[in-house]
């Protein structure tokens, strides 16, 4: 009686009704497409953010790569220096500043000479006898660095064998 008194009849109820609970379907569905739509939004913010990072670090590690063959340049050009040379003096100058360039960059050099061979780090080029310190490093021929803890490049060193 009261649907009547409404002006509302049985079947316009119906009709609300049906349009009311295809109102609640549509909101649901558009409710998901939403949280759907926030996360691929988020998945993809950190995808990006991955990838700038990945390509940052492949960056930063082949502009120190460049850095140390200047580096390796200066070490081997300090062997043949005088210690009182204003020349060798400018040029010992000159590798102490690079390498404390390249220690703020992340890059550490990588101990060698009277470690143990490892040869995730180490790069065996020349085996040598010396009895009493077998698989042990006994010269380094260039330097092997980290860059943010991940191996830039392996020392290239001779190991001592067993006989």
């Amino acid at each position: 009686m009261e649907d009547t008194q409404n002006g509302m009849n049985g079947e316009q109820h119906n009709d609300l009704q049906q349009e009311l609970q295809a109102a609640r379907q549509a909101a649901a569905e558009n409710r998901d497409k939403y949280l759907r739509a926030l996360a691929e939004s988020e998945n993809m913010r950190k995808r990006l953010e991955r990838l700038c990072e990945e390509r940052m670090w492949q960056e930063k590690k082949r502009l120190v790569g460049h850095l140390l063959e200047v580096s390796d340049q200066l070490e081997e050009t300090l062997k043949y220096a005088s210690a009182d040379d204003a020349l060798g003096t400018g040029v010992r100058l000159t590798y102490q500043q690079l390498q404390q360039v390249l220690n703020r960059e992340g890059a550490q050099a990588v101990s060698s000479v009277g470690e143990a061979f490892d040869p995730s780090i180490h790069d065996a080029v020349e085996l040598a006898d010396n009895p009493g310190h077998e698989n042990h490093i006994v010269q380094e021929y260039r330097k092997g660095y980290t860059l943010d803890g991940k191996l830039l490049r392996p020392a290239r060193v001779q190991v001592a064998k067993s006989s």
